[in-house]
């Protein structure tokens, strides 16, 4: 399954590096694959995550308390999730 999750970001660089290392951890710690992050049209930042489990919110309860923790000014926008064609023809 690919969930594509965008987010608003008004950090620094080095803020932002450090994003992206936790999502990086969380998805090896959970299974997942992540890429990014990507500049979107409609939101600051956009990344890719991969999963076989489907449970989609394993990365998210561990990431946004992480965020609050380190004043990180990142804000989710949206997601979408996408299938496979296996998954979507049956």
């Amino acid at each position: 399954m690919l969930i594509i999750w965008k987010a608003n970001f008004s950090g620094t660089r080095d803020q932002l590096e450090k994003v992206k290392k936790k999502l990086e951890e969380l998805a090896k710690k959970n299974g997942e694959k992540v890429d990014g992050p990507y500049y979107a049209q409609d939101a600051d930042l956009l990344w890719l995550f991969w999963t076989k489990s489907g449970n989609i919110g394993r990365s998210g309860r561990e990431f946004l308390p992480w965020v609050a923790e380190n004043k990180i000014p990142i804000e989710p926008a949206s997601y979408e999730i996408g299938v496979t064609e296996d998954e979507f023809w049956g």
